[in-house]
């Protein structure tokens, strides 16, 4: 922070700020840059605003478009270089800018409380939830003893909603749920009880009923004890749910801001109606025939000043589009394979009458009575040894040129049966049969030979990207290693350009590393990647799940573009249901490991669907059908 930055004229009151509300946080004319000498580079400019108690302010934008960094700056958490350049935070009257590192932390946990986006990586791995919550304790209640802090600890884990708080203090961060993780983050956040919480993305990776029970606890919180929230989100359904007033942020500034219901039901802003115009809603998807077409906003192009959204989400430089360099090998809606990877009587050929039966019914994939059981504890451990049953007898078919989605809460064991139907964990029983081909049990050469038919697309693009490599030499190494990326340089490039034209993307990126790169970008570069070998069957782990909703809808309409020209079949791993109703054509619903419903998709609202169904539909934060008051 610069201890030099004026202090700008007060603010003036926000539309919607409660009448005779004390305003406890007032940020006026922010500006940060991550080039403080260079004029112009501010990454947040002029950002303005007030937040009353009792009062919830979202903040909403894309990636990119400053909410984090605008949060870091009134947390005084600003990562080097960056800089407040001009503006004034003050919290409760008092001044932050241009105070000490020793001064602001007087302000953080006791006035100003922060709720990351990702619990795992904010709690400590090393250490249990009662010291993690008991170090917290210690340090805003000095003269408390040990048994006064365990059960301060343990009330306030009942406070978020945990029942069995004895059980969750002797945890490690590891061995709880990311419902249970988030919850512990909320009550690490509030127990010093400060005057203003900020929540980043504190729902973005949980399902539908965790998301909510998540989202109610914080309003609980802040109404209970007249506290504010200033809640950092991309969801606009989370906004609905729970914000009074809402303040849009587009390249750093403030494009809209006003009460809840003017800007969501009457949006002025080109950019705030494009925004809203991406989010899926149940019951909008097209029936039947119709399924898979654009997502609504999809047609409106991408958000102003970011180029053309084919060429990149977060790169203002980039050029070409979707269509651009197109390569010419689909004839009639059917996928036409360069080449085999192999030989295909090196396949594995079916030998049973099943698997045979299965191929004849025109079934690429089938999947019988598959189980999966982990061992936890054990020697080394200090715990007994147990047994998990994550997966429990789930049997399904899809067909060729199908969309499956699978759906279910956290820990119902949706990706665990992803990693099994992709090979990438051995199941305890059952099979998973890939046209007429074994994968359960085949190991070695033969899993190997099949593997270019059938890819993975992971939930985490960062993590799923090698930091080291450039994300050009990530996608030519699967061709490489099955023959398939021809000699010599220029050959190699341009079945680069050929791969990343497929999904809409510059060939200039492939020579960056996955750093350089947006998250929507990553996601498309992990989509290029599976493609390459021109596989029949993708399985897609939650590919959209962390992304916003305008990218979020470019992506989506990249995958069904892909599928039709391609001729594509999909299994869709996801807990965003809308999303789940727009590209599938059938669901099936897992609970506590067991495929509980499976149903045609236009069937999801239907009287006979199981009671897990409708709790997921129920749970939905936007829960009207749509065309219904």
């Amino acid at each position: 922070m610069t201890a030099s930055a004026p202090r700008p004229a007060a603010v003036a009151p926000q539309p919607g700020r409660r009448p005779g509300a004390a305003a406890v946080l007032e940020v006026a004319g922010l500006s940060v840059s991550f080039e403080p000498k260079s004029p112009g580079s501010e990454v947040v400019r002029d950002v303005g605003f007030t937040l009353s108690a009792g009062e919830v302010l979202a903040l909403v934008g894309e990636s990119g478009s400053g909410k984090s960094v605008t949060a870091s700056a009134i947390l005084g958490l600003l990562p080097r270089p960056a800089q407040i350049t001009s503006g004034s935070i003050r919290l409760g009257g008092d001044e932050l800018t241009g105070l000490s590192q020793r001064g602001l932390s007087a302000y953080r946990g006791r006035r100003l409380g922060v709720i990351f986006q990702n619990p795992l990586a904010s709690l400590d791995p090393s250490f249990t939830v009662r010291n993690q919550l008991g170090e917290i304790i210690r340090h805003h209640r000095p003269g408390l003893g040990s048994g006064a802090r365990n059960e301060l600890a343990a009330e306030w884990l009942r406070r978020v909603g945990i029942g069995d708080a004895d059980r969750v203090l002797r945890a490690y961060p590891h061995e709880l749920s990311g419902g249970m993780r988030q919850r512990v983050m909320i009550a690490l956040a509030s127990l010093a009880e400060p005057a203003v919480l900020i929540a980043d993305e504190p729902t973005t990776a949980l399902d539908t009923v965790v998301q909510r029970q998540v989202l109610d606890l914080l309003h609980e919180v802040v109404t209970t004890r007249d506290a504010a929230l200033l809640l950092i989100t991309h969801d606009f359904d989370v906004v609905e749910h729970m914000a009074d007033r809402v303040v849009v942020l587009r390249d750093g500034r403030v494009v809209e801001a006003g009460v809840r219901s003017e800007v969501l039901q009457r949006p002025r802003h080109p950019y705030t109606k494009l925004l809203l115009s991406s989010v899926p809603r149940l019951g909008a998807a097209p029936a039947g025939a119709g399924r898979g077409a654009a997502q609504p906003g999809a047609d409106a192009g991408p958000p102003p000043g970011t180029g053309s959204a084919a060429a990149s989400e977060g790169n203002p430089g980039g050029t070409g589009s979707a269509d651009a360099g197109r390569p010419g090998r689909v004839t009639s809606g059917a996928r036409t394979p360069l080449a085999g990877p192999a030989d295909p009587a090196d396949l594995t050929e079916p030998n049973d009458p099943a698997e045979a039966a299965d191929s004849e019914r025109g079934e690429l994939l089938t999947v019988r009575d598959l189980t999966k059981t982990f061992a936890l504890g054990g020697l080394g451990t200090g715990m007994p040894r147990r047994e998990f049953t994550a997966v429990k007898d789930v049997a399904f078919a899809v067909r060729p040129g199908e969309a499956y989605g699978l759906i279910g809460r956290s820990g119902s064991g949706k990706s665990t049966v992803a990693r099994l139907i992709g090979g990438l964990l051995p199941a305890t029983s059952g099979s998973v049969v890939f046209d007429g081909h074994q994968i359960t049990g085949s190991g070695g050469a033969a899993l190997t030979r099949l593997r270019p038919r059938f890819q993975y697309v992971f939930q985490d693009a960062t993590s799923s990207l090698n930091p080291r490599l450039t994300v050009g030499e990530q996608i030519l190494r699967p061709l490489r290693r099955f023959g398939l990326a021809g000699r010599g340089r220029a050959a190699g490039r341009e079945l680069l350009e050929e791969k990343l034209a497929l999904v809409g993307l510059p060939a200039e990126l492939g020579g960056r590393y996955p750093h350089a790169l947006s998250g929507g970008q990553r996601q498309r570069i992990g989509i290029a990647r599976a493609l390459a070998l021109e596989p029949e069957l993708l399985i897609l782990d939650e590919p959209t799940s962390a992304l916003d909703v305008s990218t979020q809808a470019t992506l989506v309409e990249l995958l069904l573009d892909l599928k039709h020209r391609l001729g594509l079949t999909y299994v869709f791993i996801g807990h965003n249901l809308a999303l789940v109703e727009w590209i599938c054509d059938r669901i099936g619903v897992l609970e506590q490991g067991a495929l509980v419903d499976e149903f045609a998709t236009d069937d999801l609202y239907d009287d006979t669907r199981a009671e897990e169904t409708r709790a997921l539909l129920a749970a939905n934060l936007s829960t009207r059908k749509a065309g219904t008051p």
